[in-house]
């Protein structure tokens, strides 16, 4: 069991693998996501994406992340909250915060949903 989970920590690009594997135009309902005028928004806020990220790689953990950001919990949770309301998803649910990083691996790749 320790080598499945060392080889999985080994590949930890395995998102950013599985979705690069894809065509743009399968891809299009997260583009669409994407160029909303919200999630835009999120996305040219340097503050709010390196929040955003430092959560994904604490494991969506509040208290380590606020911690290894230097940031007051408080802060944290209120740029998580910002976060929430600028895109309507809400990153301490899995399923919003998998979205959320799809949408932030998404949004470096070099083709365009057009």
């Amino acid at each position: 069991m320790n080598s499945i989970k060392q080889k999985i920590k080994d590949n930890s690009c395995l998102l950013n693998t599985l979705l690069g594997n894809l065509d743009c135009k399968d891809l299009q309902l997260c583009y669409n996501l994407i160029e909303s005028d919200n999630v835009q928004q999120f996305l040219a806020d340097p503050d709010l994406v390196s929040t955003a990220e430092s959560f994904f790689d604490n494991n969506l953990n509040i208290t380590k992340t606020s911690k290894t950001a230097f940031m007051h919990r408080n802060t944290l949770l209120y740029r998580i909250e910002k976060i929430q309301a600028m895109v309507g998803l809400d990153m301490r649910n899995f399923e919003d915060a998998i979205t959320l990083k799809i949408v932030l691996i998404l949004s470096k790749r070099e083709c365009s949903a057009k």
